[in-house]
């Protein structure tokens, strides 16, 4: 795959896509089986306020960005990255940041708002096509192939 002629943004974009799609669909099972359970199993008045259209929108909005923003991160940390634990154990760490906003946001130390929505939505956005790009002007194909460091 390494040696053929396509274009290192082409092979990264691929790559991602392939993560990128299980890992959505994963992501809204577990949430559709949530909110099945809740709307089964939980009392009459917790599932009313647990499942409300504005947390329906954000998870459907910001699943794949958050998803995507996470690949990047990875496959940046993993092109410069010659060992596999240190890869993971500096992905761990930079997945810190968006833990910390959505658990801000969960427990409504940072209040949501569509303002904030699409404030956040832009920035993921932009994050993830800023991220193709330095990922794949990261990217080193001769040293994949050669095994050289």
């Amino acid at each position: 795959m390494l040696g053929t002629p396509t274009r290192s943004e082409e092979l990264l974009l691929g790559k991602a896509l392939a993560v990128l799609a299980p890992s959505i669909a994963i992501s809204y099972a577990v949430y559709g089986v949530f909110l099945a359970c809740v709307e089964l199993f939980a009392h009459p008045g917790v599932a009313p306020a647990l499942i409300r259209g504005p947390d329906i929108v954000a998870q459907l909005l910001f699943t794949p960005l958050l998803v995507a923003w996470s690949i990047w991160i990875g496959m940046a940390i993993s092109t410069r990255s010659s060992d596999v634990r240190v890869a993971q154990q500096l992905g761990a760490l930079a997945s810190l940041p968006s833990i910390a906003v959505t658990t801000l946001i969960a427990i409504n130390v940072i209040h949501p708002t569509r303002a904030l929505a699409l404030i956040l939505a832009a920035a993921l956005l932009l994050a993830n096509r800023f991220g193709w790009r330095i990922v794949s002007a990261m990217f080193d194909r001769e040293r994949l192939i050669t095994g050289a460091r």
